[in-house]
């Protein structure tokens, strides 16, 4: 999810990490794993599904494409669905696919050409529906027949770093009139995966997935995934009592799991401070880099923990493929010269603080969805860090059910902090957050004309030593307009039962749902 507001902290460790990865012969046959998610999915069909849904956890297991990421972003071809994956013009750009023969959907239909035609027509008329979405398919040009069923072409308008995951059918072709896509609300599609939705329950929070009897992959360990819809508090209580097998930590929670095995790994997800640049003190550039210069980024990793590593991209992370620490080398902190810029922009120094020449002091607002440590605890040591150059903060917390809605997305805040993720194959959700500035991403007032020239050249970049190098330039162009200032890479931690094998934490690599299990 490219948004993410909270996650859990425990309050001893137990387990051995190591232990967690397993042969299939050391993995009991059967089986039904208990999981939670923080809310029930608004759809059952990923395409139409809001950035940050739930459904993209809970429909995981049931789905598949043609191309699989590895843990440092990189893909190479899925042989279960494609047998071949090949650019056949660079520009304009045209990828060419060949399907597996024996994959099918769960309803036991072909997965073939005539899917991808109609799935990429049905993403296209969509785009732009949910209240966050970007409109990634709209470099699609369309999608040519092949020389028989299982084979076909994706033209693009453009060349696209995204390509690997617009080349797949994530629907059969009879789901995708818009009468059909639209009302997978209560029932799920058919899907491709190792298991398919069972049993839906609203009522009870209860999404069931089963094997699907059309698989024709390795047969899965277990019989069964549960998901139940709980919210933080009540996700902790439930894997202490033993009612759910796995659970993901804050940062904070790694060394707290009384019962059960942490396992952490480097993560996609990273904090930032956000500034309004709309209005206010913040509409000056010079005190957005006062800001940017006041901030210490290393105390704030070093708070983190263990696998927290300093946010140096918009667009990647450290341990992906191309990642360049561009932010590191262009912003260290200098309490002296934040202050001579905030005097530069006009301010008078009265006592610990600044005053405006209409008299208004220089105080800026930072809202926290209630109930969120983390994200607290970082708003606070955003604080303490701008009053030492004179910076009054007051945090404000507010509901988190509506943080996004109420708070976010109208733009009522002076400062700002939660969670991006970083996808390897969404690079236009990266410059979503920055451009234009009605973008359902951006959340920062301001679309600057610097940066169009670097997102663009981004943006058409697909040979990876051109992608690590545009990333780069478009680093440094956001990085100058000081409205989003990159803070700590946060680790992915998973506590899991002690019984539970070959679940782990990861950055990019989803888990291979055909071996998890419970140890023989």
């Amino acid at each position: 999810m490219p948004f993410v507001l909270a996650a859990l902290v425990l309050t001893a460790c137990g387990g051995d990490p190591d232990s967690l990865e397993v042969d299939r012969t050391e993995v009991r046959d059967g089986g039904t794993l208990h999981l939670a998610v923080e809310a029930m999915p608004t759809t059952f069909n990923i395409g139409a599904a809001p950035v940050g849904d739930t459904a993209t956890s809970v429909l995981e297991p049931t789905r598949g494409g043609a191309v699989v990421l590895a843990d440092d972003g990189t893909w190479s071809v899925d042989e279960r669905y494609a047998t071949s994956v090949e650019v056949a013009s660079a520009d304009p750009l045209a990828v060419t696919v060949t399907l597996n023969p024996e994959a099918v959907w769960s309803d036991g239909s072909t997965i073939d050409a005539a899917d991808m035609q109609a799935y990429a027509t049905a993403q296209i008329a969509a785009a732009g529906q949910a209240s966050a979405d970007v409109d990634t398919w709209s470099v699609v040009a369309g999608v040519d027949p092949g020389a028989d069923a299982w084979t076909y072409t994706v033209r693009f308008t453009r060349p696209t770093p995204d390509w690997p995951d617009l080349v797949y059918p994530g629907l059969p072709a009879e789901a995708t009139p818009a009468e059909v896509y639209n009302g997978y609300a209560d029932a799920a599609p058919p899907s491709n995966g190792p298991f398919v939705v069972a049993e839906i329950d609203r009522e009870a929070g209860l999404v069931r997935l089963e094997r699907n009897p059309q698989w024709w992959g390795e047969t899965p360990a277990l019989d069964a995934i549960e998901y139940r819809a709980l919210d933080g508090q009540a996700q902790a209580e439930a894997f202490t009592d033993g009612d759910l097998d796995a659970i993901e930590l804050a940062p904070a929670g790694a060394d707290s799991v009384e019962d059960g095995v942490v396992s952490t790994a480097p993560g996609q997800e990273w904090s930032h401070l956000t500034l309004n640049a709309a209005r206010g003190p913040l509409a000056s550039p010079v005190v957005r880099q006062a800001v940017a210069l006041a901030l210490d980024r290393d105390a704030l990793v070093e708070a983190t923990g263990a696998d927290a590593a300093l946010a140096g991209s918009f667009v990647t992370v450290p341990g992906q493929s191309g990642y360049t620490d561009t932010v590191g080398d262009l912003l260290t902190r200098d309490v002296e010269q934040a202050r001579d810029l905030i005097a530069s922009a006009g301010y008078t120094a009265d006592g610990d603080g600044w005053t405006a020449p209409d008299g208004s002091a220089l105080a800026l607002r930072l809202p926290v969805p209630e109930g969120n440590e983390a994200a607290a605890s970082r708003a606070e040591a955003v604080a303490g860090d701008l009053a030492d150059v004179g910076i009054e903060v007051t945090i404000e917390p507010r509901p988190v059910d509506t943080f996004f809605s109420d708070v976010v997305v109208p733009l009522d805040f002076d400062l700002v902090t939660f969670l991006w993720s970083t996808d390897p194959l969404d690079t236009a959700a990266a410059v979503a957050r920055v451009l234009p500035v009605d973008s359902p991403l951006n959340f920062t007032g301001l679309a600057d004309p610097g940066v169009a020239q670097a997102a663009d050249a981004l943006l058409r970049s697909i040979e990876p030593k051109a992608f690590a190098a545009a990333t780069a330039a478009f680093d440094t162009a956001v990085l100058a307009t000081s409205v989003i200032i990159p803070l700590v890479v946060e680790p992915h931690v998973l506590a899991v039962g002690d019984d539970v094998v070959n679940l782990m934490a990861h950055r990019f690599a989803t888990p291979d749902w055909t071996v998890v299990g419970f140890r023989a």
